[in-house]
């Protein structure tokens, strides 16, 4: 390890399974580990295999928590990298969370769109922010702004003019 730069990505990548694994192992829940390109900087590890349920969690609050402690992990062993940074997905659900999320925010963006009218979403995580934020990017004569303080902050979606 170059103590200049952090971990490699592969290094980050294999401690974050190790990690997990481990969570896997203490419940009894076996685990499968499938790594995803690298996209936007960003490499997505799918962890899955027989009673996922339970680190999935009610609405995927386990999941979600298993993916702040390995970003803590990540950090404590040097930081990240310029190479990327790693964002595990257990049992798919960040996976089925962002398809949702976006299709979602597709139908918001319409809707200001035929009204002209400013939408507020519901108070929501940074991570899911960023997929509206991102999501709005993409669609012509629609913007997109934050306003709140967490955990309440929520995304505004508007309309630009032609």
């Amino acid at each position: 390890m170059d103590h200049d730069t952090g971990p490699s990505l592969l290094e980050q990548a294999d401690l974050a399974e190790s990690f997990v694994k481990g969570v896997g192992d203490t419940l009894g829940v076996p685990l499968a580990f499938t790594r995803h390109d690298v996209e936007d900087g960003i490499l997505r590890i799918e962890a899955d295999g027989e009673g996922i349920g339970l680190l999935v969690g009610r609405r995927g609050a386990t999941a979600q928590a298993i993916d702040e402690l390995v970003r803590t992990v990540l950090q404590r062993s040097g930081g990240s990298t310029r190479e990327g940074k790693i964002r595990m997905d257990v049992g798919g659900i960040r996976s089925r969370r962002t398809a949702a999320l976006t299709e979602f925010t597709r139908r918001v963006a319409q809707e200001a769109l035929e009204t002209g009218e400013e939408i507020a979403l519901e108070s929501m995580s940074r991570v899911d922010r960023k997929i509206v934020h991102d999501v709005v990017t993409g669609i012509d004569r629609v913007d997109s702004r934050s306003e709140g303080e967490d955990p309440h902050r929520r995304v505004i979606i508007t309309t630009l003019p032609d």
